[in-house]
């Protein structure tokens, strides 16, 4: 095993003692032949494998399609979400260990994310640096720079970014280049003085191509070469934002506060009355300010417009103030508010009308803009924007949809994010990393729901990011009573088979039922081989945070077990999915499933029952009658002797089986069973309208 990004490996025969070294044998130029043609297959191009005398040399290059996470919010574009097109689910640990807590800030505090370019993940902790091996966790280099900890995210940019070779710490009013490979100083960059000749501290910080970008205090803007260090502009504002602050194509974005009166009242003029009042009709503060758009090249002003934003500011009990995006053309003003925990408040409607605005990035025309109502930071992912718990089609606003899995029916998609849980969203194209109560992700490919990692937690803003191939969570729980017992760095990376569980989501509810299939006992939700969502039962964890919930009637309730199984370790034979056979309920009677609305006409269903012995090692110990709306379609019914043996897949359907509001299974044992492993036993239920 070679780890990506500069693993070497040498094999082949050394010369014995006094001999001179061998040339290149004809097997050795053939075998290297054979490996390059191997690599070449596997995608990795920049791997190289060349013969040198009796050996052949191995150098192996970046993983096909690893991404980077280069600044705060994973570009200079802000978007939240990385270019890393290999990290998908499912993924599990690839390593773990330092940093630990003992150098990291307080969780509270809200510290710089981590960066990954190169196959190095940056950590910022208490007034150092330190550089990791992302692949292994092996600790490159680490620099003590006092005033490098930049704390309070919620408000201020972060001072850290990075390129392949590179990484760039502010600490005061400079700005220090540090070699990627080994932490050595190349350069340290001052801020230049502003427009008035006062020195300031140096607050924002980007570097795009080979331009250093930066701003000092609240209104001096600049840019620097990135090797002479010489200053290419100085903009002068008034009031800048700094986390609006924005980079991409080719222009430098931002709001600046300082509106005139004039420029006040050109904004309100659009602002129709019905959107100038809240939805209890009180009317709203009025809030314009100015957004600017710079040449990167030049620092000359581009365009300038007045924007009524008060459905971005301070909407509701969690405070926070604007944030901006660029992609694909598009300037995206939202909200950037300062929690996540106000679940209360966001259900009761209090965040309704927090809104996005999207505008041009030529000419800063309004695209689209609307009243939105989310909760956490947005974040643009691909073609559309993730604005928890939805999406929006980034060009046009239009809210995304699904086929909703259950009812077949045209639904928002939405997600669930249960459990105690702050920060932010952060994302690749196919993934979502966030916390939920403990470590989370929502797999956008899989949409089976939100997945937990448990026993940890990311920290209070972001610190959970993409790149590389992998997923890389520094320890970030420093100072945090929450009885999580992993206070450690933790990196993840995508795997084949998959053993996770999700929480799924829909705004449309469970009835009328198309196609509904519950897994009993699971400890989530998943998909099987053929796309289907199965839904465990009893439902995991917190329902009333928009996870979808079952209202399943359950005889005897208190006495039925519902066991959870595990596959990797109880194999089970004749099916592609055997985890839907290692967990079911036992002892349960009867079991009444909503179908449709009451009093709704009978439908025609077909209902597959999923069974599989997991106890007994011979015919006769567990038998039982099963029956569907009264009607016994299974007689006598011994799951051992129906299947063949223990362990082995079993699928029984009945078709036609006529239901309105209710479905109602049985399972009747025959005699008095005395023994848990007499108890009528079922793994599934799978029904499907006609």
């Amino acid at each position: 095993m070679l780890k990506p990004c500069g693993g070497v490996a040498y094999a082949g025969r050394p010369p014995t003692a006094g001999d001179a070294p061998p040339p290149v044998t004809q097997a050795v130029a053939a075998w290297a032949s054979r490996m390059t043609k191997a690599v070449a297959e596997l995608g990795e191009k920049e791997t190289k494998v060349s013969a040198l005398g009796p050996w052949v040399k191995v150098v192996r290059g970046p993983l096909p399609g690893a991404g980077s996470w280069t600044h705060e919010y994973g570009n200079a574009g802000n978007t939240a979400c990385s270019d890393d097109t290999r990290v998908r689910g499912p993924i599990g640990i690839l390593w773990f260990g330092e940093p630990g807590p003992e150098r990291m800030p307080s969780r509270h505090a809200s510290a710089a994310a981590p960066l990954a370019v190169g196959g190095r993940m940056f950590v910022q902790g208490e007034n150092v640096v330190m550089a990791y091996d992302a692949y292994n966790g092996l600790l490159l280099w680490q620099r003590d720079l006092q005033g490098a900890l930049r704390l309070s995210l919620k408000l201020v940019p972060s001072n850290l970014a990075a390129n392949e070779d590179s990484l760039f710490v502010v600490t005061g009013d400079a700005c220090y280049r540090l070699d990627a490979a080994t932490g050595e100083t190349l350069r340290i960059y001052k801020a230049p003085p502003a427009i008035d000749g006062a020195k300031r501290n140096w607050n924002y910080l980007a570097c795009v191509g080979r331009t250093v970008f930066g701003s000092a205090g609240p209104g001096s803007l600049f840019a620097l070469d990135m090797e002479t260090g010489r200053t290419l502009w100085l903009y002068d504002g008034k009031s800048i934002m700094q986390p609006t602050i924005a980079i991409g194509g080719g222009k430098v974005f931002f709001v600046d506060r300082a509106a005139t009166p004039a420029q006040e009242q050109e904004a309100l003029k659009t602002v129709p009355a019905e959107a100038r009042i809240d939805r209890s009709g009180k009317p709203i503060p009025p809030d314009v300010r100015l957004v600017v758009a710079l040449s990167a090249d030049t620092g000359e002003k581009l365009w300038a417009k007045p924007r009524y934003v008060s459905d971005c500011v301070k909407v509701g009990s969690t405070g926070g103030d604007l944030t901006a995006m660029f992609a694909d053309g598009l300037l995206v003003i939202c909200a950037q508010p300062w929690n996540g925990h106000f679940w209360k408040e966001f259900l009761a409607g209090e965040f309704s009308r927090r809104g996005i605005i999207v505008l041009s990035a030529a000419d800063g025309r309004d695209v689209w803009a609307g009243r939105m109502g989310y909760r956490s930071r947005p974040l643009i992912v691909g073609d559309k924007i993730i604005a928890e718990p939805w999406a929006f089609d980034l060009r046009t606003g239009e809210q995304r949809q699904r086929r909703d899995p259950i009812t077949g029916e045209t639904a928002a998609w939405q997600m669930g994010r249960p459990g105690h849980h702050c920060g932010n969203i952060a994302a690749s194209p196919a993934a979502l990393f966030f916390r939920s109560g403990t470590t989370a992700y929502y797999d956008l490919v899989g949409d089976y729901g939100t997945a937990h990692f448990g026993a940890q937690r990311p920290g209070c803003w972001i610190n959970c990011i993409p790149a590389a191939g992998l997923v890389m969570m520094p320890e970030a729980a420093s100072g945090c009573m929450c009885p999580f017992a992993v206070h450690t760095t933790i990196v993840f990376e995508p795997r084949k088979t998959s053993r996770v569980w999700g929480m799924f989501s829909t705004p449309g509810g469970a009835t009328p039922v198309r196609r509904l299939a519950i897994n009993f006992g699971a400890p989530g939700d998943r998909r099987a081989a053929d796309g289907t969502l199965w839904l465990s039962f009893p439902r995991p964890m917190i329902t009333e945070r928009l996870v979808l919930d079952l209202k399943l009637q359950v005889e005897p309730l208190k006495t039925a077990v519902f066991f959870p199984g595990n596959a990797d370790f109880a194999k089970f034979e004749g099916t592609s999915d055997p985890w839907l056979f290692a967990s079911g309920a036992a002892g349960m009677t009867s079991c009444t499933i909503p179908l449709d609305a009451a009093g709704a006409a009978p439908s025609r269903y077909t209902v597959r029952l999923l069974f599989a012995e997991s106890e007994n090692t011979k015919a006769g110990a567990r038998v039982f009658d099963v029956k569907l709306q009264g009607k016994t379609v299974l007689a006598a019914f011994d799951i051992f002797k129906a299947a063949g043996g223990a362990r082995r897949a079993l699928v029984k359907e009945v078709k036609d089986v006529e239901a309105g509001e209710n479905l109602v299974l049985e399972l009747v044992p025959q005699g008095t069973p005395t023994a848990p492993a007499a108890l009528p036993l079922i793994n599934g239920i799978e029904i499907i309208r006609q």
